[in-house]
């Protein structure tokens, strides 16, 4: 028998990168708008060992947005 599991603590993203100005991205769906968006504002993606911060969400588009820069200061910070 096949079987899959769903993985915890993960979603599907898009990947983009802007190597003119120094930065990474990762998109996320949210169809069902201000909802779905309310439970990942402000949190830290972790994305092929690198961390995207919050930046927002389109509500015309329904997607949300992280960032980071490839140099410079890291948008991140760990709480201890």
């Amino acid at each position: 028998m096949n079987t899959a599991e769903i993985a915890k603590n993960k979603i599907s993203v898009g990947y983009s990168s802007h190597a003119d100005d120094n930065r990474e991205f990762l998109t996320v769906n949210v169809p069902n708008g201000w909802d779905d968006v309310r439970k990942l504002t402000g949190k830290v993606l972790t994305y092929d060992g690198r961390d995207f911060a919050w930046t927002g969400w389109n509500s015309d588009s329904n997607q949300a947005y992280w960032a980071r820069n490839t140099c410079g200061p890291s948008m991140v910070a760990t709480i201890r």
